[in-house]
C-alpha cells in the first residue's frame, strides 16, 4: 500500500547514532525490512557489531527506533500510485478489507490515519497484534476470523515472500505486487495466484 523505507531508514539511523555508528541508505534497508522492527534492528546492528553485542544492545535499539518512528511517522511516507482507486473500488463492491502487516499495530494505524486510508479497513493487524510475525499465519488468522472469512472467499494481496507464505498456511491464494520489497525474491518461482507490476492491475482480479 504505501513505501514507508525513507521514514524506516530515519528511525534505524536515529538509533545508529546513538551507538555511534554511520548512516546506512535507504537501500540498505529495503533489503533488509519485511519480518518487523525486532528483527530488522537486529539485522542493522548485525551490519558492524558481533553477536555479542548485538544481543547487549538490541534491546535499547529497538526502544530507541521504535520512539524515532513514532515521533516521525509518515513525514516522508507516500502511498503507491493506483492504491485508492483500487481500495475505493473494492469499497464499492462490498469488499471487506484488513491490513496484515509485521509493523506494530499503533504504528500502521496512525500511518494509515495520516495518508487517509484507514477508513477502507475494516481491521488492522500489525505484528504485535498475534505473538508471531508474518510468515507465520496466526495474523492472517486473526484477521479472517474477526472478519468472518473463509478459505474459498478470501485472497492476500503482498509484496514479498512473507505474504505469500502466510497465505499459502492459510490456503488461501496470494497475489504478489512487484511494487515493495521482495528483497530479491524471484516471485514465479513461488507460483502466486498471479504477479502484478502495478496495484491498480488488482481490478482485474477482485
Amino acid at each position: 500500500l504505501i513505501d514507508s523505507v525513507t521514514d524506516i531508514t530515519y528511525a534505524l539511523n536515529q538509533m545508529r547514532h546513538y551507538f555511534s555508528l554511520a548512516d546506512i541508505s535507504p537501500h540498505t534497508v529495503s533489503n533488509i525490512v519485511g519480518k518487523g522492527f525486532p528483527t530488522t534492528v537486529r539485522k542493522v546492528l548485525e551490519l558492524d557489531l558481533n553477536a555479542t553485542q548485538v544481543e547487549q544492545y538490541a534491546s535499547k535499539a529497538l526502544s530507541i527506533t521504535l520512539d524515532a518512528y513514532e515521533k516521525n511517522l509518515g513525514k516522508h511516507t507516500t502511498i503507491y500510485t493506483g492504491v485508492t482507486d483500487v481500495l475505493q473500488f473494492a469499497q464499492a463492491k462490498g469488499i471487506k478489507m484488513a491490513v496484515v502487516t509485521n509493523k506494530e499495530a499503533r504504528h500502521a494505524t496512525k500511518t494509515l490515519k495520516a495518508l487517509k486510508l484507514i477508513d477502507y479497513f475494516n481491521l488492522v493487524v500489525g505484528g504485535d497484534s498475534t505473538q508471531h510475525y508474518k510468515p507465520h499465519p496466526a495474523p492472517l488468522q486473526y484477521a479472517m476470523e474477526a472478519l468472518k472469512a473463509d478459505e474459498d472467499t478470501s485472497l492476500m494481496i503482498g509484496d514479498s515472500d512473507n505474504d505469500y507464505l502466510c497465505a499459502k498456511k492459510c490456503d488461501i491464494p496470494c497475489i504478489l505486487t512487484t511494487e515493495g520489497y521482495n528483497q530479491g525474491v524471484d516471485f514465479t518461482s513461488l507460483k502466486p495466484y498471479a504477479i502484478i507490476n502495478q496495484f491498480i492491475e488488482l481490478k482485474n482480479y477482485l
